[in-house]
């Protein structure tokens, strides 16, 4: 059976109009939106966790030296800190320099979506070799998701996820072209904005492995054991921090939150199967037969974003067909688990995400899910063809969604 992908040699970046034109596109929707909710690149951030934290920084102090109610803070022995994981705020540190609290978080986010857009080009190019439907899927994964919604703004919540896409993207845009030591270090630096995607290891390791197939594991290891010192000393850094602020190297803070100390574990069992009932559930109308909208939890995952039925169906081709080609055998295996094990330790949170449109924790996953689409689907142009309407679906929920939430409810 012929390999349904194969595997491409390393490719130089090489300019192309693509890397112009889809962050073009986005950027177009994404200023379509602003004009609608006023929520442009210079717009002001009440949400500016990372912003006070480094200026915190740079001030020689690990807290914030006050409160900020508004703010999801962690609270330790009388202090006041940043709860969640610090990789952005050491983006933040020299524009915090310059200008303070006053420092754009959302025109940063804006610019690592375009990054993230430039990303997926290269990932696309990379698998498939030509720009055929390359914006179809590009497009899909940035504009058909639910990352519109937190693309708009650098709210910290939103921040976070904006910087751990691209970073996840840079990380396997890096192993596609065999550039471990870099894949890895973007891999550290998306786990410090979004600890979930450490799960996805596995996949880039399969990337990485699979241009050399030939080599044994231990050759392949001794050959290749510097990749690892840059996630080594990333991680170090967060730990110190960690053990800086609470005494313990693995605690960001979440665990100090007022929120978990009051009414309830930040992980737990018992929250799973709630949580699974609310991500299949469908969308409520009232008695006029119009949705009713929910911005404050979630509906049906695969609908809100229908890459995750693109990807069964490409899943399904490579199965069926046994495509055997080195970075599909394993990777067919690797991403369903990791996306399903992703899912659960989500459900097992005590939150799916509060203020949202469009399962905004699942987002997480969409660049594997992303590689994988390309990686098994068929070379037909009836199988794209057959996205088109995906694609609408998506955009139409996203895009209506994303302007409902930030007109009505902020």
């Amino acid at each position: 059976m012929k390999p349904n992908r194969p595997f491409l040699r390393k490719r130089p970046f090489r300019p192309d109009i693509a890397f112009f034109i889809a962050p073009l596109c986005v950027l177009a929707v994404m200023t379509v939106t602003a004009c609608f909710t006023g929520y442009w690149p210079l717009s002001g951030n009440p949400y500016n966790s990372y912003t006070l934290q480094a200026c915190a920084w740079l001030q020689g102090r690990l807290d914030l030296g006050m409160d900020y109610s508004w703010l999801e803070l962690a609270i330790h022995e009388g202090k006041y800190y940043v709860s969640f994981p610090p990789f952005p705020s050491f983006v933040m540190l020299p524009l915090a320099l310059f200008f303070g609290t006053n420092a754009s978080e959302t025109l940063v986010c804006w610019i690592v979506v375009m990054l993230g857009v430039i990303q997926a080009v290269r990932i696309y190019r990379s698998v498939c070799g030509s720009n055929l439907s390359l914006y179809l899927y590009v497009l899909f994964l940035f504009l058909s998701t639910g990352f519109m919604f937190i693309a708009q703004t650098g709210w910290v919540w939103f921040m976070a996820q904006s910087f751990c896409f691209t970073l996840c993207l840079s990380a396997i845009a890096a192993a596609l072209n065999g550039r471990g030591g870099w894949s890895l270090c973007f891999w550290a630096c998306a786990v410090g904005c979004r600890p979930l995607v450490a799960l996805f290891f596995p996949v880039l390791i399969c990337l990485l492995r699979a241009r050399t197939p030939q080599r044994s594991w231990g050759r392949w290891l001794k050959e290749h054991w510097t990749w690892i010192l840059p996630p080594l000393v990333i991680a170090l850094i967060y730990m110190i921090l960690n053990y800086a602020r609470f005494g313990n190297p693995l605690e960001f803070g979440h665990n100090y939150l007022p929120e978990f100390q009051k009414y309830g574990k930040q992980f737990s069992l018992s929250y799973v199967s709630d949580h699974l009932l609310t991500l299949l559930r469908f969308p409520a109308f009232n008695e006029r037969g119009r949705m009713v909208p929910e911005y404050m939890d979630t509906y049906c995952f695969f609908i809100m974003n229908p890459l995750y039925i693109t990807f069964l169906a490409s899943l399904a081709n490579a199965v069926l067909h046994r495509d055997e080609s080195a970075p599909v055998r394993h990777l067919r295996i690797w991403i369903p688990l990791l996306t399903v094990a992703h899912l659960l330790v989500t459900c097992m949170h005590r939150t799916l995400g509060a203020f949202q449109w469009g399962n905004r924790y699942l987002l997480d996953a969409l660049p594997f899910l992303f590689v994988g689409i390309l990686l098994f689907r068929p070379r037909s142009e009836r199988f794209d063809l057959f996205q088109l309407p995906l694609f609408i679906l998506g955009f139409s929920l996203s895009l209506s969604g994303t302007l409902l939430a930030y007109m009505t409810t902020v």
